[in-house]
Protein backbone atom coordinates (compact mmCIF):
# COMPACT_ATOMS: atom_id res chain seq x y z
CA UNK A 1 0.00 0.00 0.00
CA UNK A 2 1.12 3.64 -0.74
CA UNK A 3 0.56 6.26 1.81
CA UNK A 4 1.25 10.06 0.94
CA UNK A 5 2.08 12.32 3.59
CA UNK A 6 3.53 15.71 3.40
CA UNK A 7 5.90 17.49 6.02
CA UNK A 8 8.74 20.45 6.77
CA UNK A 9 11.41 21.08 7.48
CA UNK A 10 10.50 24.17 9.91
CA UNK A 11 13.99 26.45 10.22
CA UNK A 12 14.04 29.83 12.09
CA UNK A 13 15.85 31.97 9.79
CA UNK A 14 17.17 34.26 13.02
CA UNK A 15 18.72 31.70 15.44
CA UNK A 16 18.99 28.85 12.47
CA UNK A 17 17.52 26.40 14.51
CA UNK A 18 15.23 23.34 13.19
CA UNK A 19 12.02 22.32 14.49
CA UNK A 20 11.63 18.78 15.56
CA UNK A 21 9.11 16.55 17.08
CA UNK A 22 9.92 13.05 19.08
CA UNK A 23 8.16 10.41 17.47
CA UNK A 24 7.10 7.75 19.56
CA UNK A 25 6.71 5.20 17.36
CA UNK A 26 9.98 5.46 15.59
CA UNK A 27 12.06 6.69 18.78
CA UNK A 28 13.76 9.53 16.67
CA UNK A 29 13.51 13.00 16.13
CA UNK A 30 11.88 13.85 12.40
CA UNK A 31 10.19 16.92 11.07
CA UNK A 32 6.72 17.02 11.58
CA UNK A 33 4.02 16.00 8.88
CA UNK A 34 1.61 13.52 8.44
CA UNK A 35 -0.64 12.02 6.09
CA UNK A 36 -2.52 13.58 3.25
CA UNK A 37 -6.06 13.72 4.20
CA UNK A 38 -8.82 13.20 1.03
CA UNK A 39 -9.58 16.63 -1.18
CA UNK A 40 -6.48 18.30 0.87
CA UNK A 41 -3.60 19.95 -0.93
CA UNK A 42 -0.36 18.73 0.30
CA UNK A 43 0.47 22.70 1.41
CA UNK A 44 -2.95 22.44 4.21
CA UNK A 45 -2.01 19.27 4.83
CA UNK A 46 1.63 20.18 6.46
CA UNK A 47 0.86 23.75 7.45
CA UNK A 48 -2.21 21.39 9.12
CA UNK A 49 0.40 18.90 10.80
CA UNK A 50 2.59 21.07 11.63
CA UNK A 51 0.16 23.12 13.52
CA UNK A 52 -1.54 20.10 15.57
CA UNK A 53 1.90 18.53 16.52
CA UNK A 54 3.92 22.33 17.87
CA UNK A 55 1.24 24.73 17.62
CA UNK A 56 3.64 26.70 15.17
CA UNK A 57 2.09 28.45 12.17
CA UNK A 58 4.05 28.30 9.42
CA UNK A 59 4.82 30.00 6.17
CA UNK A 60 6.27 27.38 3.31
CA UNK A 61 9.30 28.76 1.17
CA UNK A 62 9.33 27.95 -2.13
CA UNK A 63 8.17 29.17 -5.82
CA UNK A 64 5.07 29.19 -7.21
CA UNK A 65 6.07 27.18 -10.54
CA UNK A 66 4.82 27.57 -12.86
CA UNK A 67 2.23 30.02 -12.61
CA UNK A 68 2.03 32.69 -9.28
CA UNK A 69 -1.64 30.40 -8.36
CA UNK A 70 -0.30 27.21 -8.79
CA UNK A 71 0.97 25.34 -5.41
CA UNK A 72 4.55 25.63 -3.77
CA UNK A 73 7.32 23.62 -5.29
CA UNK A 74 8.17 21.24 -2.77
CA UNK A 75 11.92 20.82 -1.70
CA UNK A 76 11.47 17.41 -2.41
CA UNK A 77 9.66 14.01 -2.62
CA UNK A 78 11.03 11.16 0.13
CA UNK A 79 9.69 7.43 -0.61
CA UNK A 80 10.11 5.92 2.62
CA UNK A 81 9.55 2.38 2.85
CA UNK A 82 7.70 0.87 6.35
CA UNK A 83 8.46 -2.77 8.20
CA UNK A 84 5.08 -4.20 6.54
CA UNK A 85 6.42 -3.38 3.28
CA UNK A 86 4.00 -0.14 2.69
CA UNK A 87 5.08 3.04 1.58
CA UNK A 88 5.42 6.34 2.91
CA UNK A 89 5.40 9.09 -0.32
CA UNK A 90 6.67 12.01 1.58
CA UNK A 91 6.02 15.69 0.01
CA UNK A 92 8.86 17.42 1.85
CA UNK A 93 8.67 21.36 2.26
CA UNK A 94 10.60 24.07 3.55
CA UNK A 95 9.34 26.37 5.92
CA UNK A 96 9.73 29.31 8.63
CA UNK A 97 7.55 29.43 12.17
CA UNK A 98 5.14 32.72 12.00
CA UNK A 99 4.10 32.90 15.69
CA UNK A 100 4.98 31.44 18.40
CA UNK A 101 1.45 29.85 19.63
CA UNK A 102 1.04 27.76 23.01
CA UNK A 103 1.89 23.71 22.66
CA UNK A 104 -0.69 21.36 21.13
CA UNK A 105 0.79 17.63 21.38
CA UNK A 106 -0.39 15.47 18.99
CA UNK A 107 -1.38 11.64 20.56
CA UNK A 108 1.62 10.58 18.47
CA UNK A 109 4.11 12.93 19.45
CA UNK A 110 5.69 13.19 22.84
CA UNK A 111 7.91 15.92 22.51
CA UNK A 112 8.93 19.13 19.91
CA UNK A 113 12.36 21.29 20.26
CA UNK A 114 14.56 24.00 18.52
CA UNK A 115 17.93 22.11 17.39
CA UNK A 116 21.19 23.74 16.25
CA UNK A 117 22.93 21.93 13.63
CA UNK A 118 25.61 21.13 15.66
CA UNK A 119 23.03 19.05 18.00
CA UNK A 120 21.50 16.76 15.74
CA UNK A 121 24.97 15.04 16.39
CA UNK A 122 24.15 13.76 19.61
CA UNK A 123 20.12 12.86 18.83
CA UNK A 124 18.50 9.98 17.42
CA UNK A 125 17.61 11.28 14.21
CA UNK A 126 17.43 9.75 10.15
CA UNK A 127 20.14 10.41 8.28
CA UNK A 128 18.00 12.81 5.67
CA UNK A 129 17.50 14.84 8.73
CA UNK A 130 20.96 16.55 8.81
CA UNK A 131 21.45 16.13 4.58
CA UNK A 132 18.12 17.91 4.24
CA UNK A 133 18.79 20.83 7.35
CA UNK A 134 22.62 21.33 5.37
CA UNK A 135 21.15 21.85 2.31
CA UNK A 136 18.32 24.63 4.06
CA UNK A 137 21.14 26.51 5.60
CA UNK A 138 23.15 26.12 2.79
CA UNK A 139 21.05 27.26 0.02
CA UNK A 140 17.52 28.64 0.96
CA UNK A 141 18.60 30.38 4.76
CA UNK A 142 22.00 31.60 4.15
Amino acid sequence: MRHFCASAFVVDPLTKKILLVYHTKFKKWVQPGGHIENDEFPEETVKREVYEETGYKIALIGDHFPREDDLVRPLGIQKNRGSNGDYHIDIIYAAKPLSHTKVKIDDEISNYRWFTRDELETLNVFPDIKITFDYILREIIK
